[in-house]
């Protein structure tokens, strides 16, 4: 497993510590983009983060709601670093309801 850089360590800490979420996935993606004519020339090898939260707090919010919630916490290193958040944003009951739907459909 690859060694988190400090823009990963900077989003781990600020979600975890606005949101307490249950489940906190976050994948640098960079290596997959570093082709794309947007980063050429660019050595940050943290770019592109794939996130999923699973948080009580998101709990009465639409999904946009969320999203921005969470750009507002990782606005620092969007600004310095960060290119793309795919990001996943679900309350525990969303991913259970998300979970039990994908099991009957198998």
């Amino acid at each position: 497993m690859a060694t988190k850089g400090p823009i990963e360590e900077a989003a781990e800490r600020k979600i975890t510590e606005a949101l307490e979420p249950s489940t906190l996935e976050i994948v640098n993606e960079s290596h997959l983009h570093a082709h794309h004519a947007a980063m050429r020339g660019n050595t940050n090898p943290e770019t592109h983060f794939r996130i999923t939260i699973v948080s009580e707090n998101f709990a009465g919010k639409t999904m946009m709601q969320r999203h921005r919630l969470v750009y507002g916490l990782l606005n620092e290193e969007l600004q310095n670093g960060i290119h793309a958040l795919s990001l996943k944003t679900k309350t525990k009951e969303e991913m259970e309801k998300a979970a039990a739907k994908q099991q009957q459909q198998q």
